[in-house]
């Protein structure tokens, strides 16, 4: 309860300085919340600002969904064999550094501008961040437990369900958790680029003459990806929910 309490807090004193701001400033340069939220009512009463939303969420979680199911094995099988660590660790060096709008041109050529270009954008963008978690959570795993599961006659597929799978649980929700803010963010520029979808109600907000409707855009979004992040949150607490016994045990902070 005082955590939230602070929570609200911060959050009231934000929107209190917002407001000052953009009384200060006026709506055409940083519209204030009172403003933003009549903008956002009428974005909602023609129900358009859902309906863009949902068709970008729904193919920025193909694309997310793919990057989970490719990144988690492969990054564990990099912290795990030196032999694919030394495979693909230069090409997961080089991609988790590039920029996804460079690549945007690109996947145009190649995929067009519909579903797979947009799912495909989702998938570059965050698979080398889960990639990566998930790799540092496995090298970091300590050989003496996987000595003992040998001690006890434990063979190579029981030692990965009882031993490294527990053991790599925090990594791989952080991973996801990672990897679903970055596949949020490339869904919004892909469509950015090509002026479609909710990326395209954004850039098209941005010509507006008070920035009322960009704000309302962005603080929609926002509040989509803590929501989605926090749903993550909530499943990873109730598969394991020994695991935030823990790390509230050794004060570790959650994101």
């Amino acid at each position: 309860m005082k955590r939230l309490g602070y929570n609200l807090l911060g959050i009231a004193t934000a929107l209190a300085l917002w407001e000052l701001a953009g009384r200060w400033v006026g709506a055409n340069l940083f519209a204030p919340p009172t403003l933003v939220l009549v903008e956002f009512a009428q974005l909602a009463r023609n129900g358009q600002i859902f309906v863009e939303l949902a068709a970008s969420l729904r193919q920025m979680l193909v694309g997310f969904g793919l990057a989970c199911l490719i990144g988690l094995p492969a990054g564990v099988a990099m912290g795990r064999s030196s032999l694919v660590d030394a495979l693909f660790h230069p090409w997961l060096s080089m991609f988790v550094v590039t920029s996804v709008a460079a690549l945007v041109p690109l996947f145009v050529l190649v995929f067009g501008t519909g579903f797979w270009f947009r799912a495909a954008i989702v998938f570059v963008a965050s698979v080398w961040y889960v990639m990566l978690t998930v790799y540092q959570g496995a090298r970091g795993i300590e050989p003496r437990f996987i000595d003992v599961g040998r001690s006890f006659s434990a063979g190579r597929l029981q030692a990965f369900w009882t031993i490294l799978l527990p053991a790599l649980y925090p990594y791989i929700v952080a991973a996801m958790r990672i990897g679903l803010v970055h596949a949020i963010r490339a869904m919004v520029v892909a469509e950015m680029f090509i002026i479609l979808g909710y990326g395209g109600m954004i850039y098209r907000a941005g010509y507006a003459i008070s920035t009322a409707p960009l704000l309302a855009l962005l603080v929609t979004l926002m509040l989509v990806s803590i929501a989605a992040n926090e749903v993550l949150r909530v499943t990873g607490r109730w598969l394991a929910p020994w695991y935030e016994e823990r790390t509230a045990s050794t004060g570790a902070q959650r994101i």
